[in-house]
């Protein structure tokens, strides 16, 4: 039998929390930008073709697979360009409750841009072990779910406090980052564990990627906008 029988009804979940976190995109469809639709609407297929591809190993011959996968391969390039111009928006933002850490916030982002474009190339290169293989896909989840989760956040939140201006709320933005990267960090860790439990193997994707989130609370609590940060990533960005 084939592993991860059921992988695609499980990466189900984490589109639907993706599309609920950016529904501020989708009710604002026709007011976006190109550049919000170029990042938008790759990601969103990106997700799409991730969910398909196990059924497609599953269900079709492997050449199918493989065929989406070029395409895949193709969005994910646009998913990165497109996640560096958003980036680069952050950056030359002026005012919000991010303004005050945009550029520590956006050098976490980086590192999930190169974590997501590292898991891509490396399950490309293990395409022949497809337990390794499944897992760097899988990791590219972990590594663009954040910015959904926060903002899919403040929809119960501010149903429950209901402030009039953000900083109205009785917490800092960088508080709902901590909590749900704790969060995925847990997720991540359930999951190294249950392989360790079953195959007595640890996966690097996963280490990595929940590595890298962990780092990122002290880095949003600790680095802030220190000089070097936005000297570097000014001379980088603009």
């Amino acid at each position: 039998m084939k592993p991860f029988p059921k992988l695609h009804l499980w990466l189900i979940l984490p589109f639907v929390v993706t599309l609920a976190g950016f529904n501020g995109y989708w009710s604002g469809f026709a007011e976006a930008s190109f550049q919000w639709h170029l990042h938008g609407l790759s990601a969103t297929s990106w997700y799409i073709l991730l969910i398909i591809q196990p059924w497609l190993y599953h269900n079709k011959p492997i050449q199918v697979h493989r065929k989406v996968g070029m395409v895949a391969l193709l969005l994910a390039g646009i998913v990165v360009a497109s996640a560096l111009s958003m980036i680069k928006g952050t950056l030359n933002s002026v005012d919000g409750p991010l303004f005050p850490i945009r550029y520590s916030l956006s050098f976490i982002d980086i590192l999930s841009v190169m974590g997501f474009t590292t898991s891509v190339i490396l399950a490309v290169l293990n395409a022949k072990n497809i337990q390794v293989h499944a897992r760097w896909m899988i990791a590219t989840v972990f590594w663009v779910l954040s910015p959904a989760t926060v903002r899919l956040s403040f929809l119960p939140l501010g149903m429950f406090y209901q402030p009039k201006e953000f900083s109205d709320f009785p917490f800092l933005w960088t508080d709902v980052f901590i909590w749900n990267i704790a969060l995925i960090v847990a997720l991540i860790a359930f999951l190294i564990i249950r392989d360790y439990m079953k195959e007595k193997k640890v996966y690097f994707s996963f280490v990595l990627v929940g590595f890298v989130q962990l780092i990122s609370i002290p880095m949003i609590l600790e680095l802030k906008d220190v000089a070097w940060l936005r000297n570097f990533l000014d001379a980088v960005f603009k």
